[in-house]
């Protein structure tokens, strides 16, 4: 049974940065480094041809640039159960719960909750999408959805710390950073946006406007606005 804090497929398997490299969260760096050089053949535009190869490609870029940094990958693999993936090996592993600092266990706890209610959004705003304006399938939305969850858990503390310059209360923190992390991936994709848009960027802009209103929906009108609002980067971008 897949926790709720996983995505699943139609066959009920996780959901996860790893699928897109075809190998399991246990694999060793090696075996991740191999497995991305043997996607990247595959699916190089000039192999894969005009199609959407070069949208693949990127994704998995996206996924490597996670995955290949040490601390990146702990970072994400501490939000996924783990249980449904198969054990991390033990570099990979946090140390054990008796020797994080309380430092480190606040961190630890609050990134876990962020990536928690950033799923939870995700597959709320998939959902929707799938229902009013589908552009792909159900498995599709989910990979961009972790990859929102990896950006989202990077860089905790000072976006916890601009949550408490904005008032969000101690229970709201971690929904407060949260939105703080999808408007700082709304301006990412501004920027990227000047090279050109593509499928992905467009799928991508849709969910972060979405996930902004279900995950504020719980925080008050007050601390949202001084959060900035919702990025809206969809209309910015002049997608319909």
């Amino acid at each position: 049974m897949v926790s709720a804090g996983t995505h699943s497929d139609r066959a009920g398997k996780a959901i996860s940065l790893y699928d897109l490299f075809g190998i399991d969260a246990a694999c060793s760096a090696d075996e991740l480094r191999q497995a991305y050089r043997h996607m990247a053949r595959r699916l190089h535009p000039d192999v894969a041809g005009l199609g959407d190869g070069g949208l693949a490609m990127a994704k998995l870029n996206e996924a490597w640039r996670i995955l290949s940094d040490p601390d990146a990958r702990q970072r994400y693999d501490l939000t996924l159960d783990l249980r449904s993936q198969g054990a991390a090996p033990m570099s990979q592993q946090p140390p054990p719960r008796a020797e994080w600092s309380r430092r480190q266990a606040w961190v630890i706890g609050i990134q876990a909750q962020m990536a928690r209610l950033t799923r939870q959004a995700g597959r709320s705003a998939t959902q929707t999408l799938l229902i009013r304006a589908p552009r792909a399938d159900r498995s599709h939305y989910e990979g961009l959805v972790e990859l929102i969850v990896a950006s989202v858990i990077e860089d905790t503390e000072p976006r916890v710390r601009a949550a408490r310059a904005a008032s969000a209360a101690p229970l709201d923190l971690a929904s407060a950073a949260s939105l703080i992390a999808l408007r700082s991936l709304a301006d990412r994709l501004r920027r990227e946006s000047a090279l050109g848009i593509n499928a992905d960027l467009i799928m991508t802009a849709e969910l972060i406007d979405r996930m902004w209103d279900i995950m504020a929906h719980e925080l008050t009108s007050q601390l949202t606005n001084g959060l900035g609002g919702n990025p809206h980067v969809a209309n910015a971008l002049g997608i319909r």
